[in-house]
Order: structure tokens, then sequence, then C-alpha cells
């Protein structure tokens, strides 16, 4: 696994359809949901759990997969997984819980809290760090760090002290960028509100209030069910890079398992945590200094699938990568938990849910096409937007960039359709009198980015 995706957001762009309704799982028959897995899964390799929820109700669960290569154990649904960056739900939600008490404010200057943390003379507000547009840089990007210190033990005040010596990225509100650093300072500031360790404090408010029995602040404990992790290596499969979990702390530290996240999103959704209005502000647009718009609320990601809204948000941690969303229109969860992280657990989760709502799906199975077939294709498309694409035929393949984005293979699935490997991106190629239009589908959305060849 790259150190670069070490609790990383795999930022979600989905698209929705605003009119179907889930009856029932007779309506998807299970088999469906069985060939999504299967087209990106292995029994004899480390793989992934998944369920799909309506409004608290399971309807499909599967593993498909190994908890430990050495073992050859096999995963369950049961099992319990690093879930990474979707932690950082926990965290804000922990911070509401406070807010509702009185504890603190989302308003308040960090330094009420960490008063000896630099900030180089700006205010940087809570909710500047639940949002990321705190200018704090990120201490995943260090990869001294990263490589030599974070696999020992450190305290949270040490790991601070650590994080200090990293320079602000930009002034508070002037930018979104994603910032491990800022949620480990929101576990700091949940300690201090609170009286409680970070590890406590979710214990006790969140996983014992809502039954979440297979959660837990991940240490050096043993944890029944927990999957081992794996990465790819060019020699197949390793044990992940050891990390001691007081580095990710309130940033990445739990791990659960696919029914307690399941109970944690319908809970948190159905005010049996925080009250309507916090939810609320946890998923509200946060208005940029310059008036851009970023829709990273409080720990959680609002984007589209299809044509339905969508709530979302992921994570990766050594050896593991997960992937979360929730429907709001119909109260539909869907996650996807990996101790793999060579497959993409966001590309299952998007197509389950798509497989859920009906939503129309491509085949994404690759057909063959003759050099003269994909010539055809070749170009500069001038999209709508203002950017330019562009389509190669190199050595009997096809290759698509956007600006200056690296080449990305293109995969055919039909004489005019392609895909690309490892996300929900599709391109259709159709003819305009005479003028040739790229379509750009972005997970599943019925209405395409498009563009003509000039």
């Amino acid at each position: 696994m790259k150190l670069s995706m070490i609790f990383t957001v795999l930022a979600a762009t989905f698209s929705l359809n605003a009119t179907q309704v889930i009856a029932s799982d007779i309506d998807t028959p299970k088999k469906e949901y069985l060939k999504v897995m299967r087209s990106e899964l292995s029994k004899n390799e480390p793989g992934a759990a998944a369920l799909i929820s309506q409004d608290g109700e399971v309807l499909f669960k599967k593993a498909i997969g190994r908890a430990n290569l050495e073992l050859n154990v096999p995963l369950k649904a049961k099992s319990v997984f690093k879930i990474g960056s979707i932690t950082k739900q926990f965290t804000a939600a922990a911070i509401m819980v406070l807010h509702e008490r009185g504890k603190l404010s989302v308003h308040d200057d960090i330094h009420k809290y960490v008063p000896d943390f630099p900030t180089e003379g700006h205010v940087v507000t809570i909710e500047h760090l639940l949002t990321h547009t705190s200018g704090i840089a990120n201490y995943t990007e260090d990869l001294e760090l990263m490589l030599k210190e974070a696999t020992a033990p450190a305290t949270l005040d040490e790991m601070i002290a650590r994080f200090a010596r990293h320079p602000m990225k930009f002034q508070p509100g002037d930018n979104m960028a994603y910032s491990n650093t800022g949620y480990v300072l929101l576990g700091k500031i949940i300690e201090v509100a609170s009286g409680q360790s970070y590890a406590e404090f979710i214990d006790e408010h969140i996983f014992q209030k809502l039954g979440m029995k297979n959660s837990h602040y991940a240490g050096r404990q043993i944890i029944k069910n927990h999957a081992s992790g794996y990465d790819m290596s060019a020699d197949g499969y390793v044990n992940t890079i050891h990390i001691d979990t007081s580095w990710p702390h309130a940033a990445g530290a739990l791990s659960s398992n696919v029914f307690d996240l399941s109970a944690w999103y319908h809970a948190l959704a159905n005010e049996r945590l925080i009250s309507k209005e916090s939810y609320q502000q946890m998923l509200a647009p946060v208005t940029l200094n310059d008036g851009r718009v970023s829709t990273y609320g409080y720990g959680i990601a609002v984007s589209t699938l299809g044509d339905y809204q969508v709530i979302t948000h992921s994570g990766g941690i050594n050896g593991f990568l997960s992937d979360a969303l929730y429907v709001p229109e119909e109260a539909l969860y869907v996650t996807v938990l990996a101790n793999n992280t060579d497959i993409n657990p966001q590309l299952l989760s998007q197509r389950l849910a798509a497989k859920a709502l009906d939503i129309d799906m491509p085949s994404f199975k690759e057909v063959v096409l003759d050099d003269a077939q994909l010539k055809a294709f070749e170009g500069q498309y001038s999209m709508q937007s203002g950017a330019t694409y562009g389509v190669v035929h190199y050595q009997g393949e096809l290759y698509f960039h956007r600006g200056d984005e690296n080449y990305q293979e293109l995969v055919a699935m039909s004489s005019d359709s392609f895909f690309f490997e490892g996300n929900n991106v599709y391109i259709k190629f159709t003819d305009n009198e005479g003028q040739l239009i790229l379509n750009e589908y972005i997970n599943f959305s019925s209405t395409p980015h498009t563009g003509v060849r000039h």
C-alpha cells in the first residue's frame, strides 16, 4: 500500500435516481449482488465483507476471501476490519455530542483546548478541523514520520508536538485540503472537553449506547474475529507494514464490522445519537473564503450516485480499505470492508447500491475490437466544462486523458463504449450529424459530461 493512501478519503463522485423504491430483497436477487462481488474478489485471496440494509434491516450480507492467509481462515460477514478514515464520522459525531451538552462549541478557537499548537497567528476553529479547511498540514504526507516514527507507540501529546513542526498550508477557510492532523487534534479536544480518553469516550457514548459490540479503538488488544491486513507486492501478497494505532488516533484508529456500521449510520441519521439539527449541521456544505463550496461536512462527504444524493466516506490504513454510503431517500446503507489494498471497496459499494436501487449499469465486461475500430475514436474533445480530453491509439490499445492527467487505458465493452479498470466511470461515443461526441458517465449518472471532437 502506498503511504499516500494511508487514512485518505477516496473521494466519491456519485450520481442518483429519485423515484425508485426498494420493496424487498426479492426485487434484486442475491445472485445479482453475488455477481458484483465475485467480479472483483477471490475466495483464496484476502478480500472483503459487504452488507446492504434498508431502515436498519439487512437485505444482503456476504464475505469473500481470506481473513488470514497463513492460517487459511475464511472471511465471514461478521469479520472485524480496521476502518481507517470512516473513523472520522465517529470523531465528528462525538464533537457534536459534546457541542449539544455545552462542553464545547464548533466555533471555538482550538487554542482553548490545545493552547500551544502553532497556527501562525491565524484563528483556527473546531469547525475548520472538522471540514478540513484549517490549513493545518497533513502529517501522513511526511514520509520520514510515517516510515520511522509511526511504527512505535507515542502519547497523544508527543504526536501533537511532532505535528507542530509542519508549517500551515494556507490561511483557514481558503481551501479544503484533507488533514489527518486536524482529526487527531479533534481527538485531543474531545479528551480535554470530556475528561475521558478518546477511546473511552467513543466506547461509552457511541459503541455501548448503540450496541456496537464488535467495534473498538484498535490498540494492541486481542479483538475477536479481527481480519489480518495485506498489501500486494511484486511477489504476491505480503503482510502489511506495521503502524502503531496511537498515530491514527481520532483520524483512523477504529475497527468495526459491517453489521455495526449499518447500525451506526441508521442511528446517526435517525436522531438516536444526536439531534436532527446536529446531523444536518454535519452534512452542510462549507463556503470557502472566495465563495467556492466544499461538499465535505463534518466527517461526511455528500455526493451523488445515479440521480440520488448519497452521504459517504471511505477509508484506508495499512492493509485495509473501506467504503460506506447512505442514500437518505431510501434509507439504504451499503458498506464494504476489505483486508486487501489491491481492491477498490468503493467500486463494489457503488455497484451494490446501483443494483439495490435498480440504477442502469453497464456490463463492465471486456470485448475485443480491431485497430480500425479503435482508431475511429482518436482525437481531441472539447468538453462543455471547458476542459479538453484526449483519446489516443497506441500499440493496439486505446488511451484516454483529461488535460495534464496521466493516460488511462480504455477497455472496450461494446463497439462504442469503454470503461476504466478499478472505478465506475465509463465512456460512450455517439454520432451527432457527423460530429463524434464523447459522453463521460460518472458513477451511473443519467446525464453525461459531453464533448465534441475537433
